[in-house]
């Protein structure tokens, strides 16, 4: 049983919702949001990333007050809305032939604390704690959490009759995605809240700091609350925080492919000999070089394309240790290179969405030594990973497209004295 809860949000202008809506905080820097952002006092990365307004020595307090400010000035200044009732929003992206349709809705911290809203990735304590502060500062989700559930046919066909009828907004964003906004009735926000009570469970997809951040955010409150001597019912709005979830058959996850700039002195020769010993190597024939299925990797390496699967003997009982990023890590990456960390070894590049495979063999022929091309995790990959209490590898998952930010903002209005 998932808790979902309606909300009173907080809507970006709809004539001005192309300036306002930004993407996530976290898909580029300081410095690239700042050159993005230019002159434009609408776009909304001065309330999710606040640090583009601030000098690059600022602290994460000085952060997350600037948030605050910036998120005051949107609503006194009409760029966000206030909504006339509480309620469930429907928001759709298209991309290409790619549609998916989500239900945002508040879900509940007491879900993520009890494992009902299951996660497959471990937290960076660092980006934990400033996501945290802005939040709690803020009295705000300033973006929405990707969560996906299996799918249930009359939650989609309900989903699906909502979107037939007059959206809020409608806007192409410059990536070419087609965000779409609906304002559920009454009726149909009561049923969808009603309907999610026979889900099971929900899974992060991307936004696992997010999601952490505002769990740690309702448990400071709380215990502020109780310290200060008052009731704690758990229906304070701290207690909830904002989501976007979408049907596991409608997302998309792009491979999240490898490249390495280095084969430790060794030649092509040895370093594909290496590679012979735990992979069964084939090289490979005709123009697509994309990974063929899952247990399959595509090599390029010395202007050659090569097919490797693991060989079985060396397949493992849990399912993450089985999973192909996985395989390369500590059969190629570890074993053969003495890589430890990918995440933190420079010799291991990410990347991630949809560069494609024209752009690794350009860095082949640049700066880099061999691409590894992967088969996309398959959501059902990622629930049983999620399911098994297990984590993904690093830089596994790239969900395409991504949610905007200032869409639709869920603010803590009591708190932030607006009540």
């Amino acid at each position: 049983m998932v808790k979902l809860r309606k909300f009173r949000g907080y809507l970006a202008q709809k004539e001005n919702i192309e300036k306002i809506i930004s993407p996530p905080y976290d898909v580029c820097s300081i410095k690239e949001a700042r050159e993005e952002t230019g002159d434009n006092d609408m776009y909304y990365y001065h309330v999710n990333k606040p640090a583009i307004d601030l000098p690059d020595d600022c602290t994460m307090e000085d952060v997350a007050n600037k948030g605050r400010e910036n998120l005051e000035a949107f609503i006194e200044k009409g760029y966000l809305v206030r909504d006339d009732e509480e309620r469930i929003y429907i928001y759709s992206q298209q991309l290409g032939d790619h549609l998916q349709f989500g239900v945002m809705a508040l879900a509940s911290i007491d879900d993520y604390d009890t494992g009902k809203i299951k996660k497959h990735e471990h937290t960076l304590p660092e980006v934990e704690l400033e996501r945290t502060n802005l939040c709690d500062t803020q009295c705000a989700n300033a973006g929405p959490v990707f969560y996906s559930f299996r799918e249930q046919e009359e939650i989609v066909q309900k989903i699906s009759g909502i979107s037939q009828q007059d959206h809020y907004a409608q806007v192409t964003t410059k990536d070419g995605v087609v965000h779409t906004l609906w304002k559920c009735s009454q009726e149909d926000s009561d049923w969808i809240v009603e309907s999610f009570k026979d889900v099971d469970s929900l899974y992060i997809a991307d936004g696992h700091h997010r999601s952490a951040a505002a769990y740690n955010v309702g448990k400071r409150r709380r215990e502020r609350e109780l310290a200060a001597g008052h009731e704690v019912t758990g229906e304070e709005s701290f207690n909830f925080f904002m989501t976007v979830i979408f049907p596991a058959n409608q997302t998309k996850i792009l491979p999240y492919n490898r490249l390495l700039n280095t084969l430790n002195d060794m030649t092509e020769e040895e370093f594909l000999e290496k590679i012979k010993k735990n992979f069964d190597v084939e090289e490979m024939k005709g123009d697509d070089h994309s990974a063929k299925e899952a247990g399959h990797i595509s090599m390029y390496l010395g202007e050659t394309w090569y097919d490797m699967q693991l060989k079985p003997e060396l397949f493992r009982d849990e399912v993450s240790l089985n999973l192909d990023y996985t395989v390369l890590t500590d059969f190629l990456f570890k074993e053969i290179m003495g890589i430890e960390n990918i995440k933190k070894d420079g010799r291991v590049e990410f990347v991630g969405g949809g560069r494609g495979i024209e752009y690794l063999v350009k860095r082949c022929s640049e700066d880099c030594k061999a691409a590894f091309v992967m088969f996309p995790i398959r959501m059902d990959d990622l629930f049983a990973v999620a399911d098994a209490n297990e984590i993904m590898p690093p830089k596994s998952t790239w969900f395409e497209p991504k949610l905007r930010s200032g869409f639709v903002v869920n603010v803590f209005e009591k708190e932030l004295g607006l009540l």
